[in-house]
């Protein structure tokens, strides 16, 4: 599946619009864990965890082809004047045509299911998903499970702080999710 298909589908699935880059990315991460699909996004780390230049890449072309709208809402500025900004993306009518060959495959399927999956989890914010995206980064790049106390500093190679509170829940949801064993 293409990137750009397979992000038009996780729009889709999400109610045909998602509000912020991070919360983009980080469903984009999870779908593509839960339903094995190789979209070819390539997660690496970054600032809020794992991070796609591809996931990005797609989004700017959707955008600029007329698949999805791009809108974004200022919330004023921080200490240094770096203002702060959402970035919400939705689909358009163009893009609602271009999602019918797509909502009768298998994949389409999949993410849906893979979003009903988040959302039965506590369908979590985007601070939520990119501490459980982090956790499940270190764990899966460790190759297995890690005690709190491991991941809090695996974290810190990254400039990632993550309370052990973050990362209870972190687990919930991945356990919620069926991507994490209790062991």
């Amino acid at each position: 599946m293409r990137a750009t298909d397979f992000l038009l589908c996780v729009i889709d699935a999400s109610g045909g619009a998602i509000r912020g880059r991070t919360l983009l990315q980080k469903r984009a991460f999870f779908v593509s864990e839960l339903t094995g699909i190789d979209a070819g996004l390539r997660f690496d780390a970054h600032y809020y965890g794992p991070y796609s230049t591809t996931v990005e890449s797609a989004a700017t072309q959707l955008q600029n082809l007329g698949f999805i709208q791009e809108s974004n809402t200022g919330f004023g500025s921080v200490s240094g004047g770096f203002e702060v900004r959402r970035y919400d993306y939705s689909l358009t009518e163009d893009g609602v045509r271009l999602l019918v060959p797509l909502r009768g495959t298998r994949e389409h399927q999949e993410i849906r299911n893979a979003i009903s999956r988040m959302a039965s989890a506590g369908d979590p914010n985007y601070v939520e998903l990119s501490i459980a995206a982090k956790a499940y980064f270190l764990i899966k790049r460790k190759g297995g499970g890690m005690s709190v106390l491991e991941l809090q500093k695996q974290a810190e190679k990254y400039n990632w702080s993550i309370s052990p509170k973050s990362i209870e829940h972190a687990v919930n949801f991945l356990l919620s999710v069926d991507l994490a064993s209790k062991a």
